[in-house]
């Protein structure tokens, strides 16, 4: 696929790479180059294809400084089920991944590469939404941030990650790392040349995602959003635009992997007047653009958990022609291949769907205040997840 580079200044250079052959392969080249640090972190980092070949990479990295951080998320979910759950308890495909998991952070580990686990759930389910949604990669003066998890499903997955090449937004990002590893991570804000780079510590996350909503209320002619979890307080936000005449547009997946979300979307999307594209495959990218001057990426769904509870990576960019990659790159073609059914969830499972969101946001808004905690690879290396 295509990918759209654009100058920032004197030192820095930003490349879209979209789908997952395109990132892992110019990443894959960054992490072999690598001498002084390699930092890795993920939500989602599985033992399958994907993540192994990830994992692969970070263990033949000639990098002085090797550490991987991987959210509690991936002992607990794998492949997008409870590891726990009763159905799959018995399945021998779904257990081997399980083991293949566990087993190549412990090989990661035992090759002397630091592993470290984010905000470990430790028996209670309340913590479930305490989750660090960062997906990052420092290379020593090279950082990719965005929406790739390391898996297979992921990787198959429509998505994009922003390579960034300049000392100063790689040193910012690996200074978030250090604090994650270190448990002790709060809210940073760096602005460079053309570049707003924010790290989100799920505590006061409504402080750092202030500059996103100022600018939402300062657009004067169209928004255009990617998610496929949009959720409040963004979609009131964007609403407030449209009221104010701004023509509003909402591409997402109707091929989502998680329907209630989706049924509460369209629905909503509907009733606050914005334009809906259905894409027909599942899309995880998550994007918007401002009055085409203004580019936002990074982790966050713009939803409700990652207003009020996860740990993110957001990147504003005010560059035009990395602007116009965005347009021609991802938003042209998705607009090109957009569904032409009107579809409209029935009005039980909008409600339903409404319902248990706005329970969840409850739960994560008030958990949102917890503090967060790391813990090595080789602590309790049987939680919940199970000792299969």
């Amino acid at each position: 696929m295509a990918t759209g580079a654009a100058r920032v200044g004197f030192l820095s250079l930003y490349t879209l790479l979209i789908g997952s052959d395109t990132f892992w392969k110019r990443a894959a080249e960054d992490i072999g180059r690598a001498r002084s640090r390699l930092l890795v972190q993920a939500m989602t980092f599985e033992g399958d294809a994907a993540g192994q070949a990830v994992a692969d990479a970070v263990r033949a990295s000639r990098a002085a400084d090797r550490r991987v951080l991987v959210d509690d998320y991936s002992r607990v979910v794998v492949s997008d089920h409870f590891v726990l759950s009763p159905h799959y308890l018995l399945n021998r495909a779904f257990r081997a991944e399980v083991r293949a998991t566990r087993a190549m952070f412990s090989g990661l580990a035992a090759s002397g590469v630091g592993v470290r686990v984010t905000n470990p759930i430790a028996g209670s389910l309340l913590r479930y939404g305490l989750r660090n949604h960062k997906k990052l990669i420092v290379a020593d003066d090279v950082a990719y941030m965005g929406g790739f998890n390391f898996s297979d499903h992921n990787f198959a997955w429509h998505d994009l990650m922003l390579r960034i090449e300049a000392p100063g937004p790689a040193d910012f990002l690996a200074a978030d790392f250090e604090a994650t590893w270190r448990g002790e991570a709060v809210l940073c804000e760096a602005a460079f040349d053309g570049l707003r780079l924010s790290a989100l510590d799920g505590r006061t996350n409504a402080a750092g995602f202030a500059t996103l909503f100022a600018a939402i209320e300062q657009a004067a002619e169209q928004i255009s959003v990617i998610s496929p979890y949009l959720s409040f307080p963004f979609v009131e936000a964007l609403a407030a635009a449209a009221r104010r005449g701004v023509d509003v547009e909402l591409l997402t997946p109707r091929a989502n992997n998680k329907p209630m979300v989706l049924f509460y979307l369209l629905d909503a999307a509907r009733r606050a007047g914005f334009r809906v594209g259905l894409m027909a495959e599942m899309s995880h990218l998550k994007g918007m653009v401002i009055d085409r001057r203004l580019l936002v990426l990074g982790s966050t769904n713009f939803d409700f958990p990652s207003y009020h509870s996860m740990e993110e990576l957001m990147a504003l960019i005010e560059d035009p022609a990395l602007v116009r990659a965005f347009e021609a790159e991802v938003l042209a073609p998705i607009r090109a291949g957009l569904l032409s059914t009107d579809y409209r969830p029935p009005r039980w499972q909008v409600l339903r769907s409404r319902t248990i969101l706005r329970m969840g946001e409850k739960v994560v808004k008030y958990m949102g205040r917890a503090p967060r905690t790391v813990v090595d690879w080789s602590i309790n290396p049987r939680d919940i997840s199970g000792g299969s």
